[in-house]
């Protein structure tokens, strides 16, 4: 249930302030990692190839400014705690969730075209070999619709735990 109430601080903070604090990603990783020494079917190496696929792959998207920073280290910390087994199941979760939130962002915001355009943009811009931040589409743009993606990840894990408790 600590995963809950981490979640829960992630997401208000990402949502309130637009940030995952360090100083709650890093104790939050250090203790996956570590209760997974106690526990007998989640071993440190499961928890801790969970903390590594995290970072890895939201890594990436952070490297072409699709992510922030403090997203990458709060999925890695999730990751250690549910171990590499489900770090998977809810990275496809948390895409889900942020997809549904931002079709929601987007009808609000009245936005459909500008956003299939831009889209449009991305995928040509990276279709081109440019695996850097487009100069104009990524987060440092304030005029840009954004999800803030802690929530969906927060969202993710709390499906995610909910479906496990089941």
């Amino acid at each position: 249930m600590i995963v809950l109430l981490i979640t829960a601080v992630c997401a208000i903070t990402d949502a309130r302030w637009g940030k995952v604090y360090n100083a709650i990603t890093y104790p939050s990783a250090l203790a996956g990692v570590g209760l997974s020494f106690y526990l007998a079917p989640p071993s440190p190496l499961m928890s801790i190839l969970g903390l590594l696929v995290g970072l890895a792959f939201f890594g990436l998207l952070r490297k072409i400014s699709g992510m922030g920073a403090g997203d990458v280290k709060f999925f890695g910390a999730l990751g250690a705690a549910v171990t590499y087994r489900y770090v998977f199941l809810v990275l496809f979760i948390s895409v889900v969730v942020a997809a549904v939130l931002a079709l929601f962002r987007i009808y609000f915001a009245g936005a459909a075209l500008k956003t299939l355009a831009n889209t449009g943009r991305l995928i040509a811009w990276l279709g081109r070999g440019r695996f850097k931040p487009h100069p104009l589409l990524n987060l440092t743009n304030k005029s840009a619709l954004s999800v803030p993606f802690g929530v969906a990840i927060a969202i993710a894990s709390w499906i995610f735990l909910f479906m496990k408790l089941r």
